[in-house]
């Protein structure tokens, strides 16, 4: 499992950002928020925020932070903090 909480841990972290798109996506408390759609970066290629989809479809869509949350590779999910 790999942790990020700061800016310089999630530069380490999504080396390549595309392999994270699909992962679901949870609230603290370890509920179902939706799935990543995208990883948005800034000009040093440093992820800003991930755009998720919510609903059964995921027809709707929300921004969130990236440097507040944890990434666990082997459940393929983000959870926010």
């Amino acid at each position: 499992m790999a942790y990020a909480s700061t800016r310089e841990t999630f530069g380490q972290l999504f080396e390549e950002p595309e392999k994270y798109v699909g992962y679901g996506v949870h609230d603290p408390m370890g509920q179902k928020i939706g799935r990543l759609q995208k990883l948005f970066v800034n000009a040093e290629a440093e992820p800003e925020y991930v755009r998720v989809g919510l609903g059964l479809f995921g027809l709707r869509s929300v921004l969130i932070p990236v440097e507040s949350a944890l990434a666990d590779e082997e459940r393929k999910r983000l959870t926010l903090q």
